[in-house]
């Protein structure tokens, strides 16, 4: 699943700022749609006449338009100086084409959890600015110590965060509710799996509320390989499916995804980076969470669980900013 690709950035105008949101793909996104953008503030400022609002460098300051209207966005992280931003637009991006949106810098705007949020454990307080279910199809953060509305489960721990914890026996936290089987979506979460597990099994991602046969996850387990213990995993009645290939060492804090889309295709990404797919899956839907069977050590916290658009042929929209 590519990631929105190179910004470039140049100046024109009359209008500052504005995003050019191109489809190079001959399928049109969905409708709504959750566009990726990767921004970096003082590339922008740079550019940016030196008697204009400058973008902050938590981008607290801006707001974004389409069509004159707000539409809600949502900051998932700043790494090395660059913003990744989910926006989400009201219409499609025909196939071959593009849209434009606007982004607007205030020096007296701020984050308010409406337009504009961020990822809960970014906020000084949990979840204070987190717009994440304004912005996607289903959005969850478990703040407070308790589970959300339509989630269940026995073994875990609630502490603005979910951690799913360990004693010998079989713990679960899932959504009541079946997902996947879904072209259109893509699951991502955001949590850690720790370090020094053993060989037994704890997964987050697709998963049985109440057993283990059928999962489509993220799996912790040393048993195949101690060095990269954290396995892109699929089971079918039972039976496992392993690409040894997709494993990850311990721990790793990131962003998680299954791309659940039929009972013949899949895969599964580690920020947004190819770890392996498979030709074979689940025919039925399944809940989301997860699951530390037999006594593996206890996976989390995982922040936020999110299903998003899936863009055309995993292909996101390529962004130009034009100041």
């Amino acid at each position: 699943m590519a990631r929105s690709g190179l910004v470039s950035i140049s100046v024109g105008y009359p209008m500052p700022l504005q995003i050019i949101l191109k489809n190079t793909q001959s399928v049109d996104t969905p409708s709504p749609f959750q566009q990726m953008l990767q921004l970096e503030a003082s590339e922008i400022n740079s550019v940016l006449p030196k008697s204009t609002p400058q973008v902050a460098s938590d981008f607290h300051n801006i707001r974004f338009k389409y069509n004159y209207n707000y539409i809600p966005a949502w900051l998932e992280s700043i790494s090395n100086g660059v913003a990744t931003i989910w926006v989400k637009l009201p219409v499609s991006i025909p196939a071959n084409s593009s849209i434009t949106i606007d982004m607007e810098v205030d020096p007296l705007l701020n984050f308010d959890g409406n337009y504009w949020g961020e990822a809960p454990q970014l906020s000084p307080i949990y979840g204070e600015y987190d717009d994440g279910a304004s912005v996607f199809n289903n959005y969850w953060n478990f703040a407070g110590t308790s589970l959300p509305s339509g989630w269940g489960g026995s073994g875990y721990t609630i502490n603005n965060g979910v951690t799913i914890g360990s004693a010998g026996g079989d713990y679960v936290a899932t959504t009541s509710s079946a997902y996947g089987l879904n072209a259109n979506y893509i699951l991502d979460y955001y949590g850690t799996f720790p370090n020094n597990p053993n060989d037994q099994n704890a997964w987050f991602g697709y998963t049985t509320y109440n057993g283990y046969t059928n999962f489509v996850a993220f799996d912790e387990n040393t048993y195949y390989n101690a060095s990269d213990p954290i396995y892109p995993y699929s089971q079918i009645s039972g039976t496992g499916q392993l690409p040894i290939v997709g494993a990850l060492p311990a721990p790793q804090t990131g962003v998680f995804s299954v791309y659940f889309a039929s009972t013949t295709s899949g895969g599964y990404f580690f920020n947004y980076a190819s770890r392996g797919n498979y030709s074979s899956y689940p025919t039925v839907q399944l809940s989301i969470g997860g699951y530390n069977h037999g006594g593996q050590i206890a996976i989390g916290p995982f922040s936020w669980v999110r299903i998003r658009a899936y863009p055309p042929n995993g292909v996101m929209p390529t962004v130009e900013v034009i100041a």
